[in-house]
């Protein structure tokens, strides 16, 4: 399948560089280029796009009319197309996503980080098609005391809104029964949530929901749902008000989250060593005392530590000497 995307930028050579690192990807069909918001506005409404490149650099135009564009789109279109905002300061991503946008890329452009937004975008475009086609339903799964959540189901994976034909049945597949049934719960509070709003374009800024169970965190930011299991977190590290967690795959995700919060939340196995940084235990495989260092993933990381947090390291020292499988 191909997917159509444009690109609404007021710097030619970034949307260039661009441009060249998606024609690398041969499911993606390039459909235009406009330089200002306006014309962009129409070039979206023209051509019906899958994905928009929206940079807050736009020409004849004051900073924040990138963003006002996503709000009137709304106007026009009941599904809107994937905006993911290209910035050259990370600062703006901070804005972008009060206006539900997809995504975020900063300048300049890595290719990985482009590949990986656009996998992503097919992965679910990829389940939302599987689920339409799917004609059985799982009486365990949709609560038959509660007629409201199959049409939730209906208007969380239905993209063509016209139809008033039966809506399929869909059956999910997730690794644990708690996991889909809390997915559930979540989109439903979310879609009654939506359905109390006045109008589409006065956006109020949905917080982010951290949430913990069966050990998996589930970081859930305007509709982006990510499960992570504990085990695959080696560290977590303060970025002013958000937080990245770095996985043992050597992948980043950031959440709009403070450290202070992952504290108060992440379980026992979760030590806070610095005021940027708390680790998983079971990672540790060295902690030098002297040089105020703790190693982590057989020593591929290494972290200070600070005066503050020492009572955190003492308890990681004992627990393991006393099993004998640390060594000071």
């Amino acid at each position: 399948m191909t997917y159509k995307y444009i690109i609404i930028d007021g710097d030619s050579q970034s949307s260039m560089s661009l441009k060249t690192h998606i024609s690398t990807l041969n499911d993606f069909y390039f459909s235009g280029h406009i330089d200002n918001g306006e014309e962009g506005l129409n070039l979206i409404l023209e051509t019906n796009p899958d994905v928009v490149f929206l940079s807050n650099n736009l020409n004849g135009s004051v900073s924040e009319s990138s963003f006002t564009l996503v709000n009137e789109l709304y106007k026009y279109m009941v599904i809107l197309p994937k905006i993911i905002v290209i910035s050259n300061t990370k600062e703006v991503a901070y804005e972008a996503m009060k206006y539900d946008v997809y995504d975020f890329l900063l300048k300049p452009f890595k290719r990985i980080d482009i590949i990986k937004t656009l996998m992503k975008f097919k992965k679910e475009k990829s389940f939302s098609m599987i689920a339409q086609q799917n004609l059985t339903i799982n009486n365990k799964t949709t609560n038959s005391e509660d007629p409201v959540l199959p049409a939730i189901v209906e208007n969380t994976f239905m993209t063509d809104t016209t139809s008033h034909e039966t809506p399929p049945n869909i059956d999910f597949h997730f690794d644990t029964e708690d996991i889909k049934n809390e997915l559930i719960e979540v989109i439903k509070q979310t879609l009654e949530s939506n359905s109390n709003s006045t109008s589409h374009h006065n956006i109020d800024v949905e917080e982010e929901v951290v949430q913990t169970k069966n050990n998996i965190l589930c970081i859930k930011s305007y509709g982006d749902y990510r499960f992570i299991e504990f085990d695959d977190i080696i560290y977590l590290k303060a970025d002013n008000n958000s937080t990245d967690i770095i996985l043992d795959s050597g992948d980043s995700i950031t959440a709009f989250k403070t450290l202070k919060y992952f504290e108060s939340t992440l379980p026992s196995d979760f030590m806070r060593i610095h005021n940027s940084h708390i680790i998983n235990i079971k990672y540790v495989s060295r902690i030098h005392l002297g040089n105020s260092d703790c190693y982590l993933n057989k020593g591929k990381v290494k972290l200070p530590f600070s005066k503050s947090y020492k009572d955190n390291i003492n308890s990681i020292i004992e627990l393991y000497a006393s099993n004998d499988s640390k060594e000071d």
